[in-house]
């Protein structure tokens, strides 16, 4: 089927769909706005068209055109065109009386009239088919159903039949079908005249037929069916096409995901593995989710993607995971998952001063300097508001804020940091802080002074004192020396003398 084809079976059917029925209607979004019409669908006329109706609209705006749709699957030619209407007549306060004569002698077809009108930003149209000229003239069918269903059960399927003067009720309905997984038909084709129902009241001529998918031996795929309307004399209306999607497997919800995982980690429930024969594409997913206290929400758009849902979950406990499946006539599949959230036990580390040291096991300051600690603490989010911070110096608690600022007395001091979260899991840090003190650096310096300055007093006593023995050697009178004392130190001095000289020359 060419293009050409192929679009004008689209128009015709949407323009089709879009006829009214006999009493008339109008297209307009606005409720209070109304063209309306008496002119029935299949009037035969051969020199004189008059169409009659009334509008609340204004009727000095006005459009109508005939159509030649002889041959619906070609460009329809016009035939007649007009501005205004040929007569209008006040009846009541905006409301009209309308009439439009068209000439239509010398013309031969199945004809589309189509009269509108602007309405704001939209318009109201009528629309009718009339069958003008010497017959015959073939059917016509105006669909009344969309041109794609699904079939699970059997589905009834309505039309109109518009003729030019036969009865309907002669009428047949001729149905024909083939598997086109793929738009066109692939394999054999079927047809078969359907059990139709004619509705004759008020010359309504609306037909009913069912499309039972056991009855045609259709298995579950796309399905290309097509339907004409044949008269009394056999003739045959232009095809209505219709597209029928069989789906009569039920469909099978799966579901893979993990039995555990921690706080804070990212866990994917994959549902892929989901199925509904052919349409295993086409399955609709509604996700669930059951939190540890047992309050069930629908996942939302951030977390489910079609078959898979992406959580990451904030509290510990058990989950449960509900996937919901539905396939295209409706039936649903249910399948539930469990997995459980351990907590994570928060980690810790400490920065002292400005140091770039982290978390030493010892720490040493000079007396009254301040003594500066702040925590990193690694956490879930929901986790890291709730924690609780335990500074305990000397087994006494001194603070519980994420930061510790304190002095502290000479010598050595424990300190433990504790930080609990919601759930009671605990990190703990040890450490000892060593106060230097600055009076024992000051005595040190005070010793080697002094022992300067005893050395220094001692060297100055001696210096001194020997000063003033030779200061007193020096002023006092040479003592006279007695002779007789001279002489016999100069004799023991030569008897010394000779007593060397004696050993001398034994030598």
């Amino acid at each position: 089927m060419n293009r050409v084809t192929k679009s004008s079976i689209m128009l015709v059917s949407i323009l089709l769909v879009s006829m009214l029925l006999p009493t008339g209607s109008t297209s307009s979004p606005v409720s209070d706005s109304e063209l309306t019409s008496t002119l029935e669908n299949g009037i035969w006329v051969n020199e004189t068209l008059s169409v009659n109706g009334t509008t609340n609209l204004a009727p000095q705006n006005a459009n109508w055109v005939l159509y030649d749709v002889t041959d619906v699957y070609t460009e329809w030619p016009i035939l007649r065109s007009g501005e205004y209407f040929s007569h209008v007549t006040p009846i009541d306060e905006n409301v009209w009386n309308w009439s439009i004569t068209i000439d239509v002698q010398g013309l031969s077809c199945t004809c589309w009239l189509e009269v509108s009108q602007p309405d704001g930003l939209s318009k109201a149209i009528i629309n009718r088919v009339i069958f003008i000229g010497l017959g015959p003239h073939n059917p016509l069918l105006q669909p009344l159903h969309d041109d794609l269903i699904v079939v699970d059960e059997p589905v009834l399927l309505t039309t109109q039949g518009i003729l030019s003067g036969d009865s309907i009720g002669e009428s047949k309905i001729f149905l024909s079908w083939c598997h086109a997984p793929n738009g066109a038909c692939d394999g054999d084709l079927y047809s078969a005249e359907v059990n139709v129902t004619w509705d004759i009241s008020q010359q309504s001529n609306v037909g009913t037929f069912v499309i039972d998918a056991t009855e045609l031996e259709l298995y579950d795929g796309t399905w290309q069916f097509s339907y004409v309307l044949q008269d009394m004399f056999l003739r045959t209306s232009p095809k209505v096409d219709v597209q029928v999607l069989v789906d009569q497997t039920d469909p099978e919800a799966r579901l893979t995901s993990p039995s555990q995982v921690t706080e804070g980690e990212t866990i994917i429930v994959d549902g892929s593995d989901s199925s509904d024969g052919v349409w295993s594409s086409k399955l609709q997913t509604v996700w669930y989710i059951t939190e540890p206290d047992g309050s069930l929400r629908v996942a939302d758009q951030s977390e489910s993607s079609g078959m898979f849902l992406t959580l990451k979950p904030t509290v510990p406990g058990n989950y449960s995971i509900q996937l919901d499946v539905f396939d295209n006539v409706g039936r649903k599949s249910s399948e539930t998952s469990q997995f459980v959230v351990y907590n994570m036990a928060p980690k810790l580390e400490l920065k002292l001063d400005d140091s770039d040291e982290v978390s030493p096991n010892s720490w040493q300051i000079d007396e009254n300097d301040v003594l500066d600690i702040s925590t990193i603490v690694d956490e879930t989010s929901n986790d890291r508001t709730n924690l609780i911070y335990e500074w305990y110096i000397n087994d006494r608690l001194v603070s519980n804020d994420s930061e510790l600022s304190t002095r502290l007395g000479v010598g050595v001091h424990e300190l433990r940091i504790v930080v609990t979260d919601d759930n009671g899991e605990s990190a703990v840090h040890e450490m000892d802080i060593i106060v230097k003190g600055e009076v024992t650096e000051k005595t040190g310096e005070l010793n080697l002074m002094g022992i300067a300055l005893i050395v220094t007093i001692i060297v100055g006593v001696i210096l001194f004192t020997k000063r003033i023995r030779k200061n007193e050697n020096d002023n006092s009178p040479m003592p006279k020396w007695n002779s007789s004392k001279k002489n016999e130190s100069v004799a023991e001095y030569s008897n010394d003398e000779e007593e060397l000289q004696m050993w001398n020359d034994s030598d």
